[in-house]
């Protein structure tokens, strides 16, 4: 399986730099990635407003439904490699009821190209590669 995921760019620098291994997508409702990925799967990474950039492999994924006592594991636990020092506030995490998070591993960078516009979704679940 493929997939497109938009992030913002410091969030997409780390990953290159490889400081940010784990993908994190906290949310209110059951959408892409929750029970979308899998293990081995390709992740396209694109910059939001930007271009695709990257390309990675989907080395682990674990699902939580959440409440707040499992976000602030989740923060203790994986919060180093998820990014969490970049967060604005990860105070509004502690309301979301679900997370996906993707450890990401063989991180390649692309020759950059352009897909169409997002108009405000994150996540994409595609059913070809992109290149």
């Amino acid at each position: 399986m493929y997939h497109l995921a938009i992030l913002k760019n410091q969030f997409l620098n780390m990953i290159l730099a490889g400081t940010k291994t784990i993908e994190s997508r906290f949310s209110f409702n059951k959408i892409a990635p929750y029970n979308k990925v899998s293990v081995n799967d390709t992740i396209y990474l694109k910059e939001s407003g930007g271009q695709v950039v990257a390309k990675a492999k989907v080395k682990d994924v674990k699902y939580y439904q959440l409440t707040p006592s499992i976000v602030e594991d989740i923060r203790v636990k994986y919060g180093k490699n998820i990014g969490i020092d970049y967060f604005e506030d990860w105070k509004p995490t502690l309301t979301k009821k679900y997370c996906t998070l993707i450890w990401l591993e063989d991180v390649e960078k692309l020759k950059p190209f352009t897909v169409p516009r997002s108009n405000g979704t994150a996540w994409f679940v595609l059913d070809k590669p992109l290149n």
